[in-house]
């Protein structure tokens, strides 16, 4: 299982900071935190920035990145400001 952890307005929306995962793949892993906690979270998960074991996907293969046991899926949220 991978841990997929949570963070800033992600924590907020999902009422925790982790859960376990047995997703195939960091898409899979996307598909089921919308279809787990519903509601707004498809505002944040539509371009939030994704690590897996603190690599950043777009350096990977992206949303069809493999997960293994004992993998770290951490999620942000999209950066805005200035």
């Amino acid at each position: 299982m991978a841990t997929v952890k949570f963070f800033t307005m992600l924590r907020k929306v999902t009422g925790e900071r982790e859960y376990e995962s047995s997703a195939p793949t960091v898409g899979a892993v996307i598909r089921e935190v919308e279809k787990k906690y519903g509601g707004d979270i498809k505002r944040y998960t539509r371009n939030c920035i994704v690590l897996v074991n603190g690599q950043n996907i777009n350096y990977l293969k992206g949303k069809r990145t493999k997960l293994a046991p004992g993998d770290e899926v951490s999620l942000f949220p999209p950066v805005a400001g200035g």
